[in-house]
């Protein structure tokens, strides 16, 4: 795994980068069948089991250190994580 040292703040400046995109992108893309991974970082139990993105994989964020194999191989496919927010 890799860690962009200079911080959120950098990463979201940078061209490219987005720290947020909105459902109609999101649903644009799978209409599209877009090269892009979602990656639901919730908890796999209850929450992706109960409800995902279509092919989105399970990452939850506890384990992102343990489960970097499960990403794409290919660095230049774009990846979109999603969580439940602050619940």
């Amino acid at each position: 795994m890799k860690v962009f040292e200079d911080g959120f703040p950098v990463w979201k400046k940078t061209a490219g980068n987005y720290y947020a995109v909105e459902a109609s992108w999101v649903k644009s893309k799978i209409d599209k069948k877009a090269n892009v991974v979602f990656v639901d970082s919730r908890p796999t139990r209850p929450k992706y089991v109960k409800g995902h993105i279509p092919g989105a994989i399970s990452i939850p964020d506890s384990k992102i250190d343990k489960m970097t194999a499960e990403l794409p191989a290919d660095k230049s496919t774009p990846l979109v994580f999603y969580c439940g927010g602050y619940t």
